[in-house]
C-alpha cells in the first residue's frame, strides 16, 4: 500500500475506533504489540505525509471538541515547538555546537553501554532495543528514557537528542531538541522531569523489579538567555520557476498545485547529505517516501528530476533557464542547514504554508500561552 493510503487509512481507523478513549488511555505504555490507545501517527504528521489540519479535521467530524481536546492538543504541540524554535534558531546552532564538543565522548563505555541496551536497568534497555527496531517509542517511554539517561545515566542530555534523532522515524529537531531539554529542565527552568519506578510500573504493561533510579536528582542549569528572533517569511516570485519538493512536506504538491504555478518540478533527495544523522532505518523510510513523490511528479508534471547536491541544482537552473527556486518551508533542522548554506550561492524562496504562518508567532512563550489560541487556530482552519 502506497504510504499516503496507509496513513489516510490509519487516521481513519483510529478516529472511528479509539479517538473517543484517548485521554484516559493514551499514558499507558502496552508495547509495540499494542498501540491501539495511542494514534501512530507522528511519522505520517513529521514528514507531513498527513498534514495537521487534515489530521484535525478528520478528529473534529467524528468528536465534540470536549472528547477530543487532548488529541487536538498533542497535535498541536508539534506546531507549538516548530515556531518556538524557529523563533531561537540560535538554540539549535547551538546544540549542533554542544554535540561537536561531546563526540569522543561517543566512544566512552557509559554511552557505549546505554546505546547498546547494556545498563543495569532493564526497562533502559528494553526501550533502546524497541527504539532501534521499531523506530518508535511511546511518549511515555520517551520521557522516562531521557530522564534516566540525564539524571541516573549521568550522560549528556544533547547526546540523547541525537540518539533519538537518529532512530525515530518520527524524528523532528523541534519537538525533540526542546522536549529533551524539557526533561532536563533547562526548556522550563528549574522544572525538570524525574522517572520514578511507580510511574514506570503504573503505565507499563511490563512490570519491572529493583529500578534503582535517582529520583531526587536537580534540573540542569545553564546562565544563557535566549532571544526571540523576528519570523521571516520569503515573498516568493513564481515566473520562470522550479519547484523543488522535499519528503518533509511530502503532501505539498497535492495541497498546493492548482493553487500555485510552477514552470517546473523536482525532487529534493536529502538522503545523501543526511547519512551520518540518521539510521538506516530511518533512511529507508524516507527513501520510500521520495519515491512515492517522485511518483507523484511524474503523473502530475512528467517530471523526473532528482536533486542530490548542489551541481544538480545548478544543472538544473542553467538547462531550463530558471529564475526562481521555491521550496516548500523548511524549520529548523539539518535540512535546512544544508539549503542555506547553498542559499549562500543560489536565489531559494521558502513558500510557507498559511498554517505555520499563523501558528507559529503564538509559540512566543510556553505551550498554556500557545494552548490559549487553539480555538483561533480551530475557527480558521478546522471549523
Amino acid at each position: 500500500m502506497e504510504i499516503r493510503a496507509q496513513a489516510l487509512e490509519k487516521l481513519e481507523y483510529f478516529c472511528l475506533n479509539h479517538l473517543s478513549k484517548y485521554s484516559t488511555q493514551r499514558n499507558f505504555d502496552n508495547g509495540p504489540e499494542y498501540r491501539e490507545n495511542v494514534s501512530e501517527l507522528s511519522k505520517y504528521i513529521s514528514h507531513r505525509i498527513l498534514d495537521e489540519v487534515e489530521v484535525l479535521k478528520t478528529s473534529y467530524k467524528k468528536f465534540s471538541y470536549p472528547i477530543i481536546e487532548k488529541f487536538i492538543q498533542e497535535v498541536l504541540w508539534r506546531t507549538y515547538w516548530k515556531g518556538w524554535l524557529e523563533m531561537r534558531p540560535q538554540l539549535w546552532k547551538k546544540y549542533k555546537a554542544d554535540l561537536n564538543k561531546l563526540k569522543d565522548e561517543v566512544n566512552k563505555e557509559e554511552y557505549q553501554n546505554a546505546t547498546m541496551a547494556q545498563t543495569k536497568i532493564e526497562p533502559f534497555n528494553d526501550w533502546v532495543k524497541e527504539l532501534k527496531e521499531h523506530g518508535y517509542l511511546h511518549n511515555h517511554a520517551r520521557m522516562w528514557f531521557a530522564s534516566i539517561w540525564i539524571f541516573t545515566l549521568n550522560l549528556p542530555w544533547q547526546l540523547g537528542a541525537d540518539f533519538f534523532l537518529k532512530h525515530l522515524l518520527d524524528g523532528d529537531p523541534a519537538s525533540n531538541t526542546l522536549s529533551w531539554r524539557w526533561v532536563a529542565g533547562l526548556q522550563t527552568r528549574g522544572k525538570n522531569y524525574l522517572a520514578t519506578s511507580w510511574n514506570i510500573n503504573k503505565f507499563s504493561k511490563k512490570k519491572y523489579n529493583n529500578l534503582k533510579l535517582n529520583e531526587n536528582a536537580a534540573p540542569i542549569l545553564e546562565s544563557e538567555n535566549l532571544t526571540i528572533q523576528p519570523l521571516h517569511f520569503d515573498k516568493v516570485d513564481f515566473s520562470n520557476s522550479l519547484l523543488v519538493i522535499h519528503n518533509l512536506d511530502s503532501v505539498f504538491l497535492q495541497k498546493y498545485k492548482n493553487k500555485f504555478q510552477f514552470n517546473h518540478c523536482a525532487l529534493m533527495d536529502f538522503n545523501t547529505v543526511l547519512e551520518n544523522n540518521f539510521s538506516k532505518k530511518v533512511l529507508d523510510f524516507k527513501s520510500a517516501i521520495n519515491i512515492e513523490i517522485l511518483t507523484e511528479l511524474k503523473n502530475n508534471f512528467g517530471s523526473n528530476l532528482i536533486i542530490k547536491n548542489k551541481d544538480d541544482l545548478l544543472k538544473i537552473i542553467t538547462n531550463r533557464n530558471i529564475k526562481n527556486v521555491i521550496m516548500p518551508y523548511l524549520t529548523c533542522g539539518y535540512e535546512n542547514d544544508y539549503i542555506s548554506e547553498i542559499k549562500t550561492k543560489i536565489n531559494i524562496s521558502y513558500l510557507v504554508r498559511e498554517y505555520d504562518q499563523f501558528c507559529f508567532p503564538f509559540a512566543n512563550k510556553g505551550f498554556f500561552a500557545f494552548k490559549d489560541q487553539i480555538p483561533k487556530i480551530l475557527a480558521k482552519f478546522v471549523i
